[in-house]
């Protein structure tokens, strides 16, 4: 576990009623029972890229479910929230820094970004559609979750949706000048029981100035 790691699982789990000091005895049994719930999955009978890369993850998986048994669902749920988003963004933000300037328009970086995620992160095991792909508009959809794909094999399918967030606040902070959004909903997610994730970044258009003030100014 990375030093920023630590820290994200410190800084949620000491503000827990029933954990507190007691946070590292807790992401000890984590580490014990992440290789029971790593090798109740497929993941844990391959030895190929893909399990390497969702291996980690059964740590999450063993911590939330012991979180669950200490207070319930809802309360653990939202601790593993002050977790998975901090860790997610972080790692997005490391790799896109380490892309430097590669592109000269926001689309054209984004796609930069997208190339280098397929070698390195999630994006190189799902599977990805493209309906609209311009310098105005990138829409594709996410039609296999290799996040919720695991973690529903864990027996907890409902962290795959803290991934959506990584992607929300992610995507708005690190691209500011393209408008992303999923559609008519932030659920338009596998996660949340759609067929596909649905990604739409857009240029926005430029403002149209108020005719009425731009008639004044002429005249």
């Amino acid at each position: 576990m990375k030093i920023r790691e630590l820290k994200a699982v410190k800084d949620a789990l000491s503000d827990l009623d029933g954990v507190r000091w007691r946070w590292p005895l807790l992401v000890s049994k984590g580490l014990v029972r992440k290789k029971a719930v790593f090798y109740s999955t497929q993941w844990g009978r391959e030895r190929n890229a893909e399990s390497d890369f969702v291996e980690r993850f059964s740590l999450a998986s063993a911590i939330y479910l012991d979180l669950v048994d200490r207070m319930g669902r809802e309360k653990a749920f939202a601790a593993m929230r002050r977790i998975l988003v901090p860790i997610g963004c972080s790692e997005q933000w490391a790799h896109l820094r380490s892309l430097g300037d590669v592109a000269e328009t926001p689309m054209g970086r984004l796609m930069a970004f997208h190339n280098l995620m397929d070698k390195r992160g999630a994006p190189q095991f799902n599977q990805r559609e493209y309906f609209e792909l311009s310098e105005s508009v990138c829409h594709f959809a996410i039609k296999r979750c290799v996040f919720h794909d695991f973690f529903t094999q864990a027996g907890t399918p409902e962290l795959t949706r803290l991934f959506c967030e990584v992607d929300r606040d992610f995507f708005g902070a690190a691209f500011p000048e393209l408008s992303f959004h999923r559609g008519d909903s932030w659920q338009n997610t596998i996660a949340y029981g759609r067929g596909f994730c649905t990604f739409i970044f857009e240029k926005p258009f430029p403002a149209q100035p108020d005719k009425r003030t731009s008639a004044i100014v002429a005249h």
